[in-house]
């Protein structure tokens, strides 16, 4: 597949960088011959310097041979004009990362995606608000993804020292009705097995039926606690994103924003009912002592900058605040932050990566969740007719070390898969697998 990146940022360079890894003819242009430098240095792809949104630049890197365009520059508007320009060369697939609500949000006169020439709008920061969304609804889980069309779950729980399950055996867990699938260990991810013993400082995935799940008592061995109020360092993008969803869900918590900026403290008051607005510096120690923060709460910093994040959430950490959710945008910055008591890290620009490979894996790969450590992928797939995969029970498929197969999904039906299962056509499978092993489970899945 010929896929063309425009804009060689944090964005595009990590996309640029999956897409070559995986043998794709990809492209990737931007103005700034910086960027543009280390990316050839680096990854296997051809760099052009140009406007990405430029008819001329598109035609000298043959626009008309390219399969998918993903416009990823920080600039709405060129991504979205860059996408127009394509679709009208015959371009089958444009995708445009646009942050800004006022074009997407719903409105008489506002033009479809599709009259734009535009197939599909990614919003990172509305990515972002729907992942603090899904974690709000389990108190404790680092991660939450939903697999099987919302019938199953995935929850990433960090092994505390205090817990039951620390030093133990999964065969000894005696799970019924979940299964642990992987392990964050020291950044690396690892594929368990029944002799792995979880230790304290692990992040395990852990996989079970979505009716019920919310209750992890069978697995900590802890109540899960009870919380009165969320309250939000930052009203940005994703704090408006997420109030929304808190409404339309009816979400019954009280909501309480902090932010220095007086403006949009005001914007905030007058659009926002049903919170309270402080404007204040959540990073200072008495601003957070005045909201008597504690165990009950939940705390949420979403301020957009990583040192202002980290800062009010170690705060707020020492303020007996147990549940805390940090906006993060360096994966590197992920240890640290749970080094000061983070319960879960978002990394807005890491959200945006997965969903653009989505677009880009063969058709049959419907879900794709890269854990943070970026070695692993959890993928949901459905098996073609003739497909390798479905020819041999599980026990003679030799999967490699790197690949498990966490559940399948048969006829309505979930299967806790067993050495004797056979995977049928149309079935739908969840496999965890490090990215060496990515090229395995393509070939399994498809007849071509």
């Amino acid at each position: 597949m010929r896929i063309l990146i425009v804009g060689a940022g944090r964005a595009g360079f990590d996309i640029a960088k999956i897409l070559s890894g995986e043998d794709q003819d990809v492209i990737l242009i931007d103005k700034d011959p910086e960027a543009l430098r280390a990316a050839a240095e680096h990854l296997d792809v051809m760099t052009v310097v140009g406007n990405g949104a430029s008819a001329r630049t598109l035609e000298e890197v043959d626009i008309k041979a390219v399969d998918i365009i993903l416009a990823v520059t920080e600039n709405d508007e060129l991504n979205m004009i860059a996408c127009m320009t394509a679709k009208q060369y015959g371009v089958p697939m444009t995708v445009a990362r646009v942050r800004n609500s006022d074009y997407t949000s719903p409105h008489p006169h506002l033009l479809s995606f599709s009259q734009y020439g535009i197939d599909l709008i990614i919003n990172p920061e509305h990515l972002a608000a729907q992942e603090i969304f899904r974690l709000l609804a389990v108190p404790m889980a680092t991660d939450m993804e939903y697999f099987h069309e919302g019938k199953l779950s995935l929850v990433g729980l960090k092994v505390g020292e205090k817990l039951e399950i620390a030093g133990q055996r999964i065969s000894d867990l005696n799970l019924e009705k979940l299964t642990v699938v992987a392990i964050l260990r020291d950044g690396q991810a690892l594929i368990p097995g029944g002799n792995t013993r979880l230790l304290p400082e692990d992040r395990i995935f852990v996989l079970g039926e979505t009716k019920g799940f919310h209750n992890l008592n069978e697995l900590i061995k802890k109540k899960t606690p009870h919380f009165r109020r969320i309250v939000i360092a930052g009203g940005g993008l994703i704090t408006q994103y997420l109030l929304r969803l808190l409404r339309e869900k009816k979400n019954n918590l009280e909501v309480k924003i902090i932010d220095p900026r007086v403006e949009l403290c005001r914007t905030l008051a007058g659009e926002l009912e049903g919170c309270s607005i402080i404007c204040a510096d959540p990073t200072k120690k008495e601003v957070l002592e005045e909201e008597d923060l504690g165990p009950d709460d939940i705390f949420l910093s979403l301020q957009g900058e990583e040192n202002l994040d980290l800062i009010a959430s170690l705060l707020a950490h020492k303020a007996g605040v147990e549940e805390i959710i940090c906006g993060i945008g360096r994966e590197d910055y992920i240890p640290l932050a749970e080094m000061i008591g983070v319960t879960a890290t978002i990394t807005p620009r890491l959200l945006l990566t997965n969903t653009m490979l989505k677009l880009v894996r063969k058709s049959n790969i419907v879900s794709i969740n890269l854990l943070q450590s970026g070695d692993a992928e959890i993928i949901e797939v459905i098996p073609t007719e003739h497909s390798p995969a479905t020819q041999k029970c599980l026990r003679e498929l030799n999967l490699p070390p790197g690949i498990v197969i966490g559940s399948i999904l048969h006829q309505g039906r979930i299967i806790v898969p067993r050495g004797d299962t056979l995977i049928q056509p149309h079935d739908r499978v969840i496999i965890f697998a490090l990215k060496s092993a990515i090229p395995t489970i393509e070939w399994l899945f498809n007849n071509k």
